[in-house]
């Protein structure tokens, strides 16, 4: 059986994974809090205060409307007195509105309060007729003048007539609901206060744990680290200075016991090679030795060197130094050229992403958007592009042909002709149009007669190599593209696309909008156009650019590519997702598929939500 080890990686993994436990426990016990706390507040703000509100206007109605129908019975006045027109004006739309108010506030009420909210829409329509009936005896001015007919109106409006019953039924009911609803606030805003409460003490508790057992596993985990380091460091220091420890290091169960044995085994060696130099530096030749491993290089050429040293001493210490100088200068050249190359490549790599818009700059642009973007190499010539013009918001996903180095220089230029265009054109066809005409222009004239490429770039891009040759690019030269411009105002998408289509998914279900069959490049500048499709968006939407790098990807259990329709089915999957996730599962399931077969192309996957 093996031995456990209780190696370092345990014991940070141990003291990590403790407060990383804490701080689970801790954030999901906030999030619940939290989400109680906002579904009561806004269970408050939408409903229980809009709620209060609209009975506290009722009431008021009420009020002022006792005192309009108690000035229209007692005051001889014409119809058009400012009071009169203002209990008409509360009689055929103020209470009206409050009942309405009310009534939609559905999820206030609990089902007595929904019970009394019918009950007083009775009475405020009972009392409303009164009022009507009141308005209709006395009309004008001469009404008045008739005795019958103001004491049948004064008859309504005395002490214990109906109008004062009605009034003191809606009166009550008003105030039952207000009782109601003021008790439903207290409760809601206490139930807030005592979660508040728990919080802070259960985030207390877990802090509390947290440093304890932070300080417990620091002082555990840095003695047992500590001062076998310490042993290490001092043996080390001896051999530098080419002393011999005089003992051994202390083997511990764990990553430092393995450098300890290897540093043990270094010191024996060491002493023995020591011991050996001695005897053959005093020309003993015949003295013996053993190499540590097959692989002690140092053993071999001291074995080598005592052979040599028997037969020709002199002779074998010239060659020894003559074949070690031209390692040096065979290694000197080696590591400049390498790092030329990587330089060169470096430097390619930070012009590339200097074009890329960052994560900001995309937000600004888009602000529910995602790119899942992996190179097949260091540079690429995969890239995407974001840009508002406007009211219109512009994104497009570029495929330029090649990978690498080439590829890279080629979406250089794309980039450069895209922000021109740009500035004159805003409609994805003609962008596109614009973009051919331009990019062509470029590659002809301004690359190689200013910017000189060698001869074997121009092969990889596939352009001729002498300069003023006017014939254009063809085949699968250039590059695919898909783009969109937005207009959020008209909720209208313009797509246009070189070989490379547009998805939307809405509800799960997926739609493709092909692009033309010829890329940019490929054709002639007049001999064809690229046509605009227009699209009505709806929030929730989602749309998806793509290159052909994550079809064309061999993988999973055949070696097959990931093709098309599975890559249909993956965007209808990742559409179902919050864009913020969309990278991080597209990368996932291109890592899972592709496995340890090389990755074929650059992948580019642009995503955007409607909001």
């Amino acid at each position: 059986m093996r031995r456990f080890r209780w190696n370092i990686a345990w014991r940070m993994g141990l003291g990590f994974g403790v407060f990383i436990l804490a701080v689970a426990v801790l954030f999901v016990f906030t999030r619940a809090t939290l989400e109680q706390s906002s579904a009561l507040a806004e269970e408050v703000d939408q409903s229980l205060v809009p709620s209060l509100e609209a009975l506290e206007d009722m009431s008021q109605t009420l009020a002022e409307s006792r005192v309009y129908i108690s000035h229209w019975v007692d005051k001889q006045t014409r119809a058009d007195d400012e009071q009169k027109r203002a209990l008409r004006h509360l009689v055929d739309d103020t209470f009206p509105a409050h009942l309405q108010t009310l009534r939609s506030l559905e999820g206030a009420w609990s089902p007595a309060g929904e019970a009394h909210i019918d009950t007083l829409r009775a009475e405020v329509d009972a009392l409303v007729l009164l009022y009507r009936e009141i308005m209709r005896l006395l009309p004008d001015f001469r009404s008045y003048d008739n005795p019958i007919v103001s004491m049948e109106a004064e008859g309504y409006t005395d002490d214990g007539a109906e109008l004062e019953t009605y009034t003191e039924r809606v009166k009550l009911r008003l105030a039952r609901l207000t009782s109601s609803q003021n008790a439903a606030l207290r409760a809601r805003t206490t139930k807030m206060e005592a979660l508040g409460a728990q919080l802070t003490m259960y985030a207390g508790r877990v802090a509390w744990v947290v440093v304890i057992l932070g300080i417990a596993l620091g002082v555990i985990v840095t003695r047992s680290i500590v001062q076998p380091v310490k042993e290490l460091k001092r043996a080390l220091l001896h051999m530098g200075r080419g002393v011999l420890p005089d003992q051994s290091v202390r083997v511990t169960p764990d990553e430092i016991g393995d450098m300890a044995v290897a540093v043990n085994r270094l010191a024996e060696g060491l002493s023995r090679t020591q011991k050996f130099s001695q005897e053959v530096g005093g020309g003993d030749f015949d003295t013996p030795y053993e190499p540590l491993s097959d692989d002690d290089a140092l053993g071999k050429a001291l074995l080598q060197m005592r052979s040599s040293l028997a037969e020709n001493e002199r002779e074998l210490e010239g060659k020894v130094e003559e074949r070690t100088e031209e390692l040096a200068r065979q290694k000197a050249r080696a590591e400049e050229i390498l790092g030329d190359l990587q330089d060169s490549i470096s430097y390619a790599l930070r012009i590339q992403q200097a074009i890329l818009p960052s994560d900001q700059e995309r937000r600004e642009v888009l602000d529910h958007s995602a790119v899942f973007y992996q190179p097949r190499d260091v540079v690429s010539g995969d890239f995407y592009w974001f840009k508002s013009v406007g009211s219109r918001r512009m994104f497009a996903a570029i495929d330029c042909t090649g990978h690498g180095v080439p590829g890279a220089f080629l979406s250089l230029v794309g980039h450069n002709a895209l922000d021109r265009v740009t500035k004159v054109y805003t409609e994805p066809h003609k962008v596109l149009d614009k973009l051919n005409e331009h990019v062509l222009t470029l590659l002809r004239k301004d690359i190689r007669a200013e910017a000189s490429i060698p001869a074997e770039l121009l092969r990889d891009l596939s352009l001729p190599t002498e300069a003023g040759t006017d014939s254009f690019i063809g085949g699968q030269d250039g590059m695919d593209l898909a783009m969109v411009a937005i207009n959020w105002e008209l909720m209208k998408v313009e797509f246009a696309g070189a070989n490379n289509p547009l998805y939307l998914v809405r509800d799960g279900a997926l739609q493709e909008f092909k692009a033309d069959k010829f890329a940019i490049c490929s054709f002639e500048p007049g001999t064809k156009n690229y046509a605009v499709q227009t699209v009505d968006v709806q929030s929730g939407d989602t749309l998806f650019l793509a290159t052909d790098g994550f079809v064309d990807q061999f993988g999973g259990p055949r070696g097959k590519k990931f093709m098309r329709r599975r890559f249909r089915e993956l965007l209808v999957e990742t559409a179902s997702l919050p864009v913020e996730k969309h990278e991080a599962h597209l990368r996932t399931r291109f890592d899972a598929w592709r496995g340890e077969e090389e990755q074929v192309d650059d992948v580019l996957v642009v995503s955007m939500r409607v909001p």
